[in-house]
């Protein structure tokens, strides 16, 4: 039975490791640009905007980039005035009508096809409900081209003074796997994930990558994809893009969403992201293997200290105290370093209100463990506030 105990715990303690390793390296912010310098010649940029139903917002997106930077936006089975309002904030706009095929790829794929006569150096993707400034467009784009592989900028959501404190904490998540392990997986020298909004794709590699497929988490396919092509990511830490929170309803749907695309990803492309990496012998891959697998932060310190608690009593009752011990001190370092890292990165707001915290642990737990059971396999769009 102790066995059974050790080979149980030999998982958590890799994705605890895994976890504790990124937010290490990612918990002291960058002190300088790592962006390449800028290329000789101007680099032909187009920001691509995939939206649906997003008439409220969309104008607040286009307009401050709509004179500086060639804006695609794609109206995808809009019941909205998405493409008017777009088109009177100064983007170009192609509409997209087709109620079986829905999601952001296939609204990428749309996009694509429309450039494809006349292409530009590179595509920024950017999300219709996120914000990055021209400088910050000009600075993926100059990047991804100059390296020849996509570029991940920093995508962050910034929650509204009123936001619950759901909403808060997990706009600290956010932070955490988006920019604290991003910086950490980047100074081990590993892929980053693609996020979403704010990826610039030099236009050979967007023009040749599946995006008409449906997957719930594309942009993270995407980026594996790129990574076992050869084109491994890399992550922008000074190029910011800010995402508005969702309303209590969206988070849970947003979570559901983004939880099991990576589930997903994780369940494809793990095997094939290990087999490259001894392969080809490139220990990045690898890794990026293992942070596929690393369970969402709160669930796994939940499981992390159940498991824990339970090798404690088989250690009570004769069995080796080593795996209770090592589990132990990796979920109590993880515990102290998270949000160690979320004040270094100086957004000490986003965890005030620490005695709500079991009950945040309580619901995001509920989530995960619920998307365990039963897995999102469409896109839904996520409500805003």
């Amino acid at each position: 039975m102790f066995v059974l105990f050790y080979l149980l715990s030999a998982p958590f303690i890799l994705a605890t490791s895994v976890m504790l390793v990124e937010v290490l390296l990612g918990a002291v912010p960058p002190r300088r640009r790592g962006m390449v310098p800028a290329p000789a010649h101007p680099v032909r940029i187009v920001v691509l905007v995939p939206a649906h139903d997003e008439a409220a917002g969309i104008a607040a997106i286009v307009a401050p980039l709509a004179d500086e930077v060639d804006l695609l936006v794609v109206a995808d089975n809009c019941s909205d005035d998405t493409a008017a309002v777009a088109r009177g904030a100064g983007a170009r706009v192609v509409e997209r009508a087709d109620p079986v095929n829905r999601g952001k790829g296939f609204a990428l794929a749309r996009g694509r096809d429309e450039l494809a006569a006349d292409p530009p150096d590179c595509v920024v993707v950017l999300d219709a409900d996120t914000a990055i400034d021209a400088e910050g467009v000009r600075r993926l784009a100059a990047d991804a081209v100059a390296r020849g592989r996509p570029v991940q900028g920093c995508y962050l959501l910034e929650p509204r003074s009123d936001a619950s404190v759901a909403t808060r904490f997990s706009a600290a998540a956010f932070l955490v796997k988006n920019l604290v392990r991003q910086l950490g997986t980047r100074r081990l020298g590993a892929p980053a994930l693609l996020v979403g909004s704010g990826m610039a794709f030099p236009w050979t590699q967007f023009a040749t990558l599946p995006l008409a497929t449906g997957h719930v988490a594309e942009d993270m396919m995407l980026g594996v994809v790129s990574a076992i092509d050869g084109h491994a990511p890399r992550f922008a830490a000074d190029v910011l893009i800010v995402g508005a929170t969702s309303s209590d309803t969206g988070t849970v749907t947003q979570r559901r969403r983004w939880e099991s695309g990576a589930q997903a990803t994780a369940r494809e492309f793990a095997p094939k992201l290990v087999r490259a990496a001894f392969a080809r012998r490139r220990p990045g891959l690898l890794w990026l293997a293992l942070d596929l697998c690393v369970p969402p932060l709160i669930l796994l310190l939940l499981l992390d200290s159940l498991l824990t608690a339970l090798l404690m009593v088989a250690a009570l009752f004769g069995a080796s105290p080593g795996p209770f011990i090592l589990l132990g001190i990796l979920t109590t370092a993880l515990i102290v370093t998270v949000p160690l890292s979320i004040l270094l990165h100086g957004r000490a707001d986003l965890v005030s209100g620490w005695r709500e915290i079991p009950r945040y642990a309580l619901w995001k737990a509920k989530l995960s463990l619920g998307v365990l059971a039963r897995r999102e396999r469409n896109w839904i769009r996520t409500e805003r506030d």
